[in-house]
Protein backbone atom coordinates (compact mmCIF):
# COMPACT_ATOMS: atom_id res chain seq x y z
CA UNK A 1 0.00 0.00 0.00
CA UNK A 2 1.13 3.52 -0.65
CA UNK A 3 1.97 5.83 2.18
CA UNK A 4 -0.53 8.38 1.03
CA UNK A 5 -3.79 7.21 2.03
CA UNK A 6 -5.48 9.61 -0.28
CA UNK A 7 -3.88 7.22 -2.63
CA UNK A 8 -4.34 4.20 -1.09
CA UNK A 9 -7.41 2.93 -2.35
CA UNK A 10 -8.43 2.29 -5.92
CA UNK A 11 -11.19 3.97 -7.66
CA UNK A 12 -11.46 7.06 -5.23
CA UNK A 13 -13.89 9.31 -6.15
CA UNK A 14 -13.28 13.15 -5.13
CA UNK A 15 -15.57 12.95 -2.36
CA UNK A 16 -14.31 9.92 -0.58
CA UNK A 17 -10.81 11.69 -1.05
CA UNK A 18 -12.82 15.19 0.87
CA UNK A 19 -13.93 12.56 3.82
CA UNK A 20 -10.83 10.59 3.97
CA UNK A 21 -9.06 14.09 4.89
CA UNK A 22 -11.45 14.74 6.93
CA UNK A 23 -10.95 11.82 9.13
CA UNK A 24 -7.45 12.50 9.33
CA UNK A 25 -8.26 15.19 11.37
CA UNK A 26 -9.78 13.14 14.07
CA UNK A 27 -7.71 12.18 17.17
CA UNK A 28 -9.40 8.40 17.05
CA UNK A 29 -8.14 6.41 14.64
CA UNK A 30 -10.62 5.11 12.35
CA UNK A 31 -9.58 1.63 10.23
CA UNK A 32 -12.39 -0.14 6.87
CA UNK A 33 -11.10 -3.83 7.33
CA UNK A 34 -12.69 -7.23 4.87
CA UNK A 35 -11.39 -10.54 6.36
CA UNK A 36 -7.41 -9.79 7.20
CA UNK A 37 -7.06 -7.15 4.90
CA UNK A 38 -6.67 -3.61 5.52
CA UNK A 39 -8.80 -1.56 2.73
CA UNK A 40 -8.58 2.11 5.04
CA UNK A 41 -6.85 4.00 8.05
CA UNK A 42 -6.17 7.19 8.66
CA UNK A 43 -3.34 9.15 10.10
CA UNK A 44 -4.20 8.74 13.57
CA UNK A 45 -4.39 4.43 13.15
CA UNK A 46 -1.15 4.96 11.46
CA UNK A 47 0.47 6.67 14.37
CA UNK A 48 -0.73 3.71 16.72
CA UNK A 49 0.77 0.99 14.63
CA UNK A 50 3.90 3.70 14.90
CA UNK A 51 4.19 3.44 10.89
CA UNK A 52 5.36 6.33 8.70
CA UNK A 53 6.13 6.99 5.58
CA UNK A 54 9.28 4.72 5.19
CA UNK A 55 6.90 1.71 6.72
CA UNK A 56 3.91 1.95 4.94
CA UNK A 57 4.26 -1.44 3.14
CA UNK A 58 3.95 -3.37 6.71
CA UNK A 59 0.04 -2.18 6.30
CA UNK A 60 0.05 -5.17 4.30
CA UNK A 61 0.24 -7.26 6.51
CA UNK A 62 -2.59 -9.72 7.80
CA UNK A 63 -4.59 -7.53 10.43
CA UNK A 64 -4.32 -10.13 13.04
CA UNK A 65 -0.71 -9.39 12.89
CA UNK A 66 -1.12 -6.11 14.70
CA UNK A 67 -3.49 -7.82 17.20
CA UNK A 68 -1.74 -8.76 20.71
CA UNK A 69 -1.60 -12.30 20.04
CA UNK A 70 -3.68 -13.49 23.49
CA UNK A 71 -6.20 -11.13 21.87
CA UNK A 72 -6.47 -12.20 18.74
CA UNK A 73 -9.12 -14.87 19.28
CA UNK A 74 -11.71 -12.67 20.56
CA UNK A 75 -11.41 -9.82 18.46
CA UNK A 76 -11.79 -12.33 15.61
CA UNK A 77 -15.00 -13.82 17.49
CA UNK A 78 -16.58 -10.83 17.27
CA UNK A 79 -15.60 -9.37 14.19
CA UNK A 80 -17.02 -13.27 12.72
CA UNK A 81 -20.36 -12.56 15.05
CA UNK A 82 -20.53 -9.28 13.44
CA UNK A 83 -20.70 -9.38 9.38
CA UNK A 84 -22.51 -12.89 9.72
CA UNK A 85 -25.50 -10.26 11.27
CA UNK A 86 -25.15 -12.19 14.92
CA UNK A 87 -25.42 -10.55 18.50
CA UNK A 88 -21.56 -8.75 18.97
CA UNK A 89 -20.36 -5.86 21.32
CA UNK A 90 -20.68 -2.06 19.79
CA UNK A 91 -17.91 -1.32 22.25
CA UNK A 92 -14.95 -3.88 23.70
CA UNK A 93 -11.49 -3.90 24.63
CA UNK A 94 -8.15 -5.51 23.64
CA UNK A 95 -4.44 -4.59 22.91
CA UNK A 96 -2.73 -4.07 19.71
CA UNK A 97 1.06 -4.44 18.98
CA UNK A 98 3.03 -1.66 17.09
CA UNK A 99 5.86 -1.46 14.53
CA UNK A 100 7.74 -0.76 17.93
CA UNK A 101 6.76 -3.76 20.00
CA UNK A 102 4.82 -1.32 22.21
CA UNK A 103 1.57 -2.57 23.70
CA UNK A 104 -1.35 0.01 23.77
CA UNK A 105 -5.05 -0.62 24.81
CA UNK A 106 -7.65 0.36 22.36
CA UNK A 107 -11.22 0.71 23.22
CA UNK A 108 -13.06 -0.45 19.67
CA UNK A 109 -16.71 0.57 18.23
CA UNK A 110 -17.02 -1.46 15.16
CA UNK A 111 -20.41 -1.88 12.63
CA UNK A 112 -20.81 -3.44 9.33
CA UNK A 113 -21.22 -1.12 6.15
CA UNK A 114 -21.20 -1.46 2.62
CA UNK A 115 -17.42 -0.55 1.27
CA UNK A 116 -17.50 -0.27 -2.62
CA UNK A 117 -20.45 -2.71 -2.88
CA UNK A 118 -18.88 -4.71 -0.44
CA UNK A 119 -19.46 -5.59 3.01
CA UNK A 120 -16.77 -4.34 5.55
CA UNK A 121 -16.43 -3.58 8.86
CA UNK A 122 -15.68 -0.11 10.05
CA UNK A 123 -14.46 0.34 13.60
CA UNK A 124 -13.04 3.51 15.45
CA UNK A 125 -9.77 2.66 17.71
CA UNK A 126 -9.42 4.90 21.04
CA UNK A 127 -6.33 4.73 22.89
CA UNK A 128 -7.10 3.98 26.90
CA UNK A 129 -3.79 2.62 27.67
CA UNK A 130 -3.25 4.93 30.34
CA UNK A 131 -6.67 4.59 31.80
CA UNK A 132 -6.16 1.07 31.70
CA UNK A 133 -2.33 0.79 33.53
CA UNK A 134 -4.16 3.49 35.97
CA UNK A 135 -7.22 1.11 36.56
CA UNK A 136 -5.01 -1.73 36.68
CA UNK A 137 -2.62 -0.18 39.43
CA UNK A 138 -5.58 0.48 41.34
CA UNK A 139 -7.09 -3.21 41.10
CA UNK A 140 -3.33 -4.05 41.85
CA UNK A 141 -3.17 -1.53 44.57
CA UNK A 142 -7.14 -2.71 46.17
CA UNK A 143 -5.90 -6.49 45.52
CA UNK A 144 -2.53 -6.22 47.46
CA UNK A 145 -4.36 -3.73 50.64
CA UNK A 146 -6.84 -6.54 50.85
CA UNK A 147 -4.20 -9.72 51.22
CA UNK A 148 -2.34 -7.27 53.94
CA UNK A 149 -5.41 -6.85 55.41
CA UNK A 150 -6.21 -9.98 55.81
CA UNK A 151 -3.02 -12.05 56.50
CA UNK A 152 -0.74 -9.29 58.63
CA UNK A 153 -0.54 -10.06 62.20
CA UNK A 154 -1.36 -7.35 63.28
CA UNK A 155 -5.49 -6.20 63.63
CA UNK A 156 -6.91 -3.85 61.37
CA UNK A 157 -10.40 -1.39 61.92
CA UNK A 158 -11.85 0.97 59.40
CA UNK A 159 -14.62 3.55 61.20
CA UNK A 160 -16.51 6.10 60.13
CA UNK A 161 -15.08 9.42 61.98
CA UNK A 162 -18.68 10.98 61.51
CA UNK A 163 -20.68 8.28 64.20
CA UNK A 164 -17.82 6.26 64.98
CA UNK A 165 -19.36 3.06 63.46
CA UNK A 166 -17.07 0.08 62.20
CA UNK A 167 -17.27 -0.44 58.62
CA UNK A 168 -14.55 -3.64 58.62
CA UNK A 169 -12.10 -5.63 60.50
CA UNK A 170 -9.86 -8.05 59.46
CA UNK A 171 -9.76 -11.63 60.78
CA UNK A 172 -6.81 -10.70 63.42
CA UNK A 173 -9.38 -7.91 65.01
CA UNK A 174 -12.23 -10.97 65.52
CA UNK A 175 -9.66 -13.52 66.94
CA UNK A 176 -7.58 -11.44 69.45
CA UNK A 177 -10.94 -9.97 70.55
CA UNK A 178 -12.80 -13.01 70.05
CA UNK A 179 -15.80 -11.15 68.22
CA UNK A 180 -17.94 -12.28 65.23
CA UNK A 181 -18.05 -10.31 62.29
CA UNK A 182 -21.76 -9.02 62.71
CA UNK A 183 -21.81 -8.18 65.84
CA UNK A 184 -18.82 -5.67 64.86
CA UNK A 185 -19.83 -4.27 61.88
CA UNK A 186 -21.88 -1.44 62.05
CA UNK A 187 -21.31 -0.35 65.95
CA UNK A 188 -19.73 2.30 67.25
CA UNK A 189 -16.34 1.68 68.23
CA UNK A 190 -16.34 3.18 72.13
CA UNK A 191 -19.72 0.50 72.38
CA UNK A 192 -17.19 -2.30 71.77
CA UNK A 193 -15.77 -2.85 75.14
CA UNK A 194 -12.38 -3.33 74.49
CA UNK A 195 -10.91 0.28 75.54
CA UNK A 196 -10.01 0.28 79.39
CA UNK A 197 -9.74 3.82 79.31
CA UNK A 198 -12.97 5.53 78.75
CA UNK A 199 -11.76 8.93 77.96
CA UNK A 200 -9.23 6.95 75.40
CA UNK A 201 -11.33 7.43 72.76
CA UNK A 202 -12.29 11.06 72.61
CA UNK A 203 -8.71 12.09 73.49
CA UNK A 204 -7.64 9.88 70.21
CA UNK A 205 -9.97 11.22 67.74
CA UNK A 206 -9.31 15.06 69.32
CA UNK A 207 -5.56 14.71 68.44
CA UNK A 208 -6.70 13.23 65.04
CA UNK A 209 -8.49 16.97 64.24
CA UNK A 210 -4.83 18.43 64.15
CA UNK A 211 -2.82 15.07 62.63
CA UNK A 212 -3.70 13.49 59.76
CA UNK A 213 -2.29 10.10 61.37
CA UNK A 214 -1.00 9.40 64.53
CA UNK A 215 1.84 6.07 65.33
CA UNK A 216 2.94 4.45 67.91
CA UNK A 217 0.08 5.15 70.78
CA UNK A 218 0.46 2.99 73.51
CA UNK A 219 -3.04 1.79 74.92
CA UNK A 220 -4.45 -1.37 77.06
CA UNK A 221 -6.99 -3.34 75.34
CA UNK A 222 -9.65 -5.88 76.87
CA UNK A 223 -9.00 -8.96 74.39
CA UNK A 224 -10.36 -12.43 74.62
CA UNK A 225 -11.33 -13.68 77.66
CA UNK A 226 -11.51 -10.25 79.12
CA UNK A 227 -7.66 -10.35 79.34
CA UNK A 228 -5.54 -7.14 79.12
CA UNK A 229 -2.73 -6.90 76.58
CA UNK A 230 -0.80 -4.18 75.56
CA UNK A 231 -1.28 -2.67 72.34
CA UNK A 232 0.84 -0.03 70.18
CA UNK A 233 -1.78 1.72 67.84
CA UNK A 234 -1.07 3.51 64.59
CA UNK A 235 -3.57 5.20 62.58
CA UNK A 236 -4.70 7.32 59.20
CA UNK A 237 -7.02 9.46 57.96
CA UNK A 238 -9.29 8.36 55.15
CA UNK A 239 -10.78 11.17 52.78
CA UNK A 240 -11.77 12.57 49.52
CA UNK A 241 -14.65 9.39 49.17
CA UNK A 242 -17.40 11.37 50.70
CA UNK A 243 -16.99 10.57 54.47
CA UNK A 244 -14.01 10.54 56.37
CA UNK A 245 -13.06 7.37 58.11
CA UNK A 246 -10.02 6.02 59.79
CA UNK A 247 -7.89 3.17 59.75
CA UNK A 248 -6.59 2.10 62.51
CA UNK A 249 -3.85 -0.75 63.24
CA UNK A 250 -3.04 -2.26 66.33
CA UNK A 251 0.36 -4.36 67.17
CA UNK A 252 0.51 -6.31 70.38
CA UNK A 253 3.63 -5.73 72.32
CA UNK A 254 2.85 -7.41 75.47
CA UNK A 255 5.69 -10.24 75.38
CA UNK A 256 8.19 -7.35 74.02
CA UNK A 257 7.19 -4.91 76.96
CA UNK A 258 7.57 -8.21 79.07
CA UNK A 259 11.41 -9.49 77.57
CA UNK A 260 12.29 -5.13 77.66
CA UNK A 261 11.61 -5.43 81.19
CA UNK A 262 13.46 -8.72 81.70
CA UNK A 263 16.54 -7.46 80.24
CA UNK A 264 16.20 -4.42 81.92
CA UNK A 265 15.93 -6.26 85.31
CA UNK A 266 18.86 -8.46 84.26
CA UNK A 267 21.04 -5.41 83.28
CA UNK A 268 20.39 -4.01 86.80
CA UNK A 269 21.33 -6.92 88.64
CA UNK A 270 23.92 -7.31 86.67
CA UNK A 271 24.72 -3.50 87.59
CA UNK A 272 24.17 -4.06 90.87
CA UNK A 273 26.36 -7.03 90.98
CA UNK A 274 29.25 -5.35 89.88
CA UNK A 275 28.74 -2.42 92.21
CA UNK A 276 28.39 -4.74 95.15
CA UNK A 277 31.60 -6.61 94.38
CA UNK A 278 33.55 -3.48 93.52
CA UNK A 279 32.35 -1.80 97.01
CA UNK A 280 33.49 -5.51 98.23
CA UNK A 281 36.89 -5.86 96.87
CA UNK A 282 37.36 -1.97 98.17
CA UNK A 283 36.44 -2.94 101.73
CA UNK A 284 38.38 -5.75 101.74
CA UNK A 285 41.07 -4.27 101.41
CA UNK A 286 40.82 -3.34 104.78
CA UNK A 287 39.78 -6.38 106.10
CA UNK A 288 42.78 -8.57 104.27
CA UNK A 289 45.88 -6.04 104.62
CA UNK A 290 44.93 -5.34 108.57
CA UNK A 291 45.73 -9.30 109.58
CA UNK A 292 48.40 -9.24 107.09
CA UNK A 293 49.86 -6.45 108.34
CA UNK A 294 49.55 -8.07 112.03
CA UNK A 295 50.68 -11.36 110.96
CA UNK A 296 54.17 -9.40 108.82
CA UNK A 297 54.59 -7.46 112.14
CA UNK A 298 54.36 -9.96 114.89
CA UNK A 299 56.09 -12.57 112.41
CA UNK A 300 59.03 -9.92 112.44
CA UNK A 301 59.07 -9.10 115.81
CA UNK A 302 59.83 -12.73 116.52
CA UNK A 303 62.25 -13.28 113.84
CA UNK A 304 64.54 -10.31 114.36
CA UNK A 305 64.13 -11.09 118.19
CA UNK A 306 63.52 -7.48 118.98
CA UNK A 307 62.81 -7.71 122.82
CA UNK A 308 65.69 -10.05 123.53
CA UNK A 309 66.46 -14.23 123.11
CA UNK A 310 64.36 -14.81 126.18
CA UNK A 311 61.31 -13.02 125.85
CA UNK A 312 59.75 -16.05 125.71
CA UNK A 313 56.28 -15.18 127.14
CA UNK A 314 56.15 -11.94 124.81
CA UNK A 315 57.06 -14.41 121.90
CA UNK A 316 54.13 -16.49 122.76
CA UNK A 317 51.29 -13.13 122.97
CA UNK A 318 53.12 -12.32 119.56
CA UNK A 319 52.34 -15.99 118.18
CA UNK A 320 48.80 -15.60 119.61
CA UNK A 321 47.98 -12.81 117.85
CA UNK A 322 49.88 -14.00 114.64
CA UNK A 323 47.55 -16.78 114.92
CA UNK A 324 43.91 -15.13 115.72
CA UNK A 325 45.21 -12.92 112.46
CA UNK A 326 45.35 -15.66 110.18
CA UNK A 327 42.23 -17.20 111.83
CA UNK A 328 40.38 -14.01 110.75
CA UNK A 329 41.78 -14.21 107.16
CA UNK A 330 41.28 -17.64 107.01
CA UNK A 331 37.80 -17.28 107.27
CA UNK A 332 37.63 -14.42 104.85
CA UNK A 333 38.69 -16.59 102.50
CA UNK A 334 36.80 -19.71 103.08
CA UNK A 335 33.70 -17.32 103.46
CA UNK A 336 34.80 -16.41 99.33
CA UNK A 337 35.58 -20.01 97.89
CA UNK A 338 32.32 -21.15 99.49
CA UNK A 339 30.07 -18.34 97.83
CA UNK A 340 32.25 -19.28 94.42
CA UNK A 341 31.35 -22.46 95.44
CA UNK A 342 27.57 -21.53 95.56
CA UNK A 343 27.46 -19.74 92.54
CA UNK A 344 29.11 -22.17 90.70
CA UNK A 345 26.41 -24.86 91.71
CA UNK A 346 29.42 -26.72 92.84
CA UNK A 347 28.38 -26.94 97.10
CA UNK A 348 27.29 -30.06 97.96
CA UNK A 349 25.32 -31.47 101.16
CA UNK A 350 26.11 -34.86 102.77
CA UNK A 351 22.84 -35.58 104.23
CA UNK A 352 22.30 -37.33 107.60
CA UNK A 353 20.41 -37.85 110.51
CA UNK A 354 22.50 -35.88 113.12
CA UNK A 355 21.75 -34.63 116.82
CA UNK A 356 22.08 -30.79 115.81
CA UNK A 357 22.93 -29.80 119.99
CA UNK A 358 26.21 -31.38 119.39
CA UNK A 359 27.02 -28.90 115.90
CA UNK A 360 25.08 -26.09 118.19
CA UNK A 361 26.92 -26.80 121.49
CA UNK A 362 30.17 -26.46 119.26
CA UNK A 363 29.21 -22.97 117.63
CA UNK A 364 28.07 -21.58 121.35
CA UNK A 365 31.91 -22.54 122.27
CA UNK A 366 33.67 -20.78 119.71
CA UNK A 367 31.84 -17.71 119.68
CA UNK A 368 31.52 -17.79 123.62
CA UNK A 369 35.03 -15.77 124.18
CA UNK A 370 33.89 -13.29 122.00
CA UNK A 371 30.74 -12.57 123.70
CA UNK A 372 32.47 -12.59 127.03
CA UNK A 373 34.58 -9.57 125.79
CA UNK A 374 32.03 -7.48 123.80
CA UNK A 375 29.87 -7.87 127.38
CA UNK A 376 27.27 -9.82 125.30
CA UNK A 377 25.34 -12.79 127.43
CA UNK A 378 24.14 -15.98 124.98
CA UNK A 379 20.74 -18.01 126.09
CA UNK A 380 20.61 -21.28 124.80
CA UNK A 381 17.86 -23.74 124.73
CA UNK A 382 18.38 -26.85 122.14
CA UNK A 383 15.73 -29.67 122.38
CA UNK A 384 17.83 -32.64 122.67
CA UNK A 385 15.10 -35.10 121.21
CA UNK A 386 15.46 -33.71 117.88
CA UNK A 387 17.38 -35.24 115.34
CA UNK A 388 17.39 -33.78 111.42
CA UNK A 389 18.05 -34.65 108.45
CA UNK A 390 21.13 -32.17 107.47
CA UNK A 391 24.65 -31.69 106.70
CA UNK A 392 27.01 -31.38 109.75
CA UNK A 393 29.32 -29.15 108.24
CA UNK A 394 26.58 -26.61 107.06
CA UNK A 395 24.70 -27.01 109.87
CA UNK A 396 27.87 -25.77 111.79
CA UNK A 397 28.41 -22.85 109.56
CA UNK A 398 24.60 -21.58 109.66
CA UNK A 399 25.07 -21.75 113.33
CA UNK A 400 28.35 -20.23 113.93
CA UNK A 401 27.73 -17.40 111.19
CA UNK A 402 24.49 -16.39 112.78
CA UNK A 403 25.90 -16.34 116.34
CA UNK A 404 28.63 -14.57 115.29
CA UNK A 405 26.46 -11.81 113.65
CA UNK A 406 24.17 -11.52 116.74
CA UNK A 407 27.43 -11.22 118.91
CA UNK A 408 28.98 -8.90 116.56
CA UNK A 409 25.92 -5.95 116.22
CA UNK A 410 24.82 -6.50 120.04
CA UNK A 411 26.20 -3.77 122.26
CA UNK A 412 27.33 -4.60 125.73
CA UNK A 413 24.66 -5.58 128.01
CA UNK A 414 22.21 -7.12 125.05
CA UNK A 415 21.61 -10.06 124.88
CA UNK A 416 21.81 -13.60 122.76
CA UNK A 417 19.36 -16.12 121.84
CA UNK A 418 20.36 -19.13 120.64
CA UNK A 419 17.65 -22.05 120.30
CA UNK A 420 16.17 -25.03 118.66
CA UNK A 421 12.88 -25.75 119.24
CA UNK A 422 9.69 -27.57 117.32
CA UNK A 423 7.15 -25.46 115.96
CA UNK A 424 3.03 -25.88 115.14
CA UNK A 425 3.47 -27.35 111.62
CA UNK A 426 5.42 -30.20 113.19
CA UNK A 427 9.04 -28.38 111.49
CA UNK A 428 11.64 -27.18 113.63
CA UNK A 429 13.15 -23.74 114.04
CA UNK A 430 16.68 -23.20 114.44
CA UNK A 431 16.41 -19.19 115.95
CA UNK A 432 19.21 -16.78 116.48
CA UNK A 433 17.47 -13.68 118.17
CA UNK A 434 19.47 -10.77 119.43
CA UNK A 435 18.66 -7.21 120.97
CA UNK A 436 21.20 -5.18 118.36
CA UNK A 437 21.05 -2.59 116.08
CA UNK A 438 18.43 -4.06 114.25
CA UNK A 439 18.04 -3.50 110.70
CA UNK A 440 15.10 -1.57 107.95
CA UNK A 441 13.58 -3.96 105.19
CA UNK A 442 15.73 -1.99 102.79
CA UNK A 443 18.60 -2.73 105.02
CA UNK A 444 18.07 -6.40 105.77
CA UNK A 445 17.86 -6.60 101.53
CA UNK A 446 21.01 -5.34 101.46
CA UNK A 447 22.54 -7.42 103.95
CA UNK A 448 21.44 -10.65 101.91
CA UNK A 449 22.90 -9.90 98.79
CA UNK A 450 26.63 -11.28 98.50
CA UNK A 451 29.18 -9.00 99.42
CA UNK A 452 26.35 -6.72 100.82
CA UNK A 453 27.27 -4.71 103.91
CA UNK A 454 24.96 -2.49 105.41
CA UNK A 455 27.22 -0.13 106.79
CA UNK A 456 29.79 -0.24 104.12
CA UNK A 457 32.64 2.75 104.60
CA UNK A 458 35.88 1.98 105.88
CA UNK A 459 35.22 3.05 108.73
CA UNK A 460 32.47 0.78 109.88
CA UNK A 461 32.04 -0.19 113.29
CA UNK A 462 32.54 -3.79 112.95
CA UNK A 463 34.69 -5.87 110.66
CA UNK A 464 33.44 -8.87 107.87
CA UNK A 465 33.31 -9.66 104.43
CA UNK A 466 29.36 -9.45 104.08
CA UNK A 467 29.11 -12.50 102.78
CA UNK A 468 27.30 -14.46 106.13
CA UNK A 469 23.79 -13.80 105.73
CA UNK A 470 24.17 -14.83 101.73
CA UNK A 471 26.48 -17.86 102.78
CA UNK A 472 23.71 -18.55 105.43
CA UNK A 473 20.86 -18.21 102.74
CA UNK A 474 22.14 -20.52 100.74
CA UNK A 475 23.67 -23.52 102.55
CA UNK A 476 19.91 -23.42 104.29
CA UNK A 477 18.32 -23.76 100.54
CA UNK A 478 20.69 -26.67 100.61
CA UNK A 479 19.41 -28.23 103.29
CA UNK A 480 15.92 -27.77 102.23
CA UNK A 481 15.08 -25.18 105.00
CA UNK A 482 13.89 -21.88 104.50
CA UNK A 483 15.31 -18.59 105.98
CA UNK A 484 13.30 -15.53 107.54
CA UNK A 485 14.53 -12.68 108.85
CA UNK A 486 12.83 -10.14 111.33
CA UNK A 487 14.29 -6.78 112.41
CA UNK A 488 13.47 -3.62 113.48
CA UNK A 489 16.22 -1.01 114.23
CA UNK A 490 17.63 -0.15 117.76
CA UNK A 491 15.26 -3.56 118.97
CA UNK A 492 17.38 -6.57 117.51
CA UNK A 493 17.16 -8.99 114.60
CA UNK A 494 16.12 -12.08 114.92
CA UNK A 495 16.79 -15.09 111.96
CA UNK A 496 14.90 -18.28 112.12
CA UNK A 497 15.88 -21.56 109.92
CA UNK A 498 12.99 -23.49 109.44
CA UNK A 499 13.09 -27.05 108.88
CA UNK A 500 10.17 -28.73 107.50
CA UNK A 501 8.99 -31.73 109.12
CA UNK A 502 10.19 -34.29 106.79
CA UNK A 503 13.42 -33.44 108.15
CA UNK A 504 13.23 -33.71 111.55
CA UNK A 505 12.77 -37.06 114.01
CA UNK A 506 12.58 -37.06 117.48
CA UNK A 507 15.64 -38.85 118.92
CA UNK A 508 13.92 -42.36 120.14
CA UNK A 509 12.72 -42.66 116.48
CA UNK A 510 15.77 -41.67 114.64
CA UNK A 511 17.12 -44.13 112.79
CA UNK A 512 20.66 -44.68 111.51
CA UNK A 513 20.18 -43.55 107.65
CA UNK A 514 22.24 -41.29 105.70
CA UNK A 515 21.53 -40.20 102.61
CA UNK A 516 24.22 -37.95 100.16
CA UNK A 517 23.06 -35.49 97.67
Amino acid sequence: MAANTFTSFQNSSYDFRAQAALLDTVSEGMIVRRGDKLLYLNKAIMNMFGVDADSAHELEKPVSEWIHPEDRHVVEDVYSKRVKGDLAPDIYDFRIISMTGEELWISCRAQVIDWHGEPAVAASFKDITVQKKSVDNEQFTMGLFENIFNVTPEFMLLFNLNDGCVVDVNPTFLNVFGRRREEVIGTPIEELGIISDPTFHERFIEELKTAAFLTDIPVALSTRGGLMRHFRLFARKIEGTGKPYLLMTGRDVTDENARAQEMQRNRDEAELSNRTKSEFLANMSHELRTPLNAILGFSELIRDQITGPHAVDKYSEYAADIYKSGSHLLSIINDILDLSKVEAGRLEAHLEWLNPSVCLNMCLSLVNQRAFESGVTIDSDFDNSLHLMADERLLKQIGLNLLSNAVKFTKAGGVVNFSLVRIEDQGACLKVADSGIGMTPEEIYVAQRPFGQVDSSLSRRQDGSGLGLPLVAAFTEKLGAKMTIESKPDVGTTVCIHFPANKIRLIDQADEVTDVI
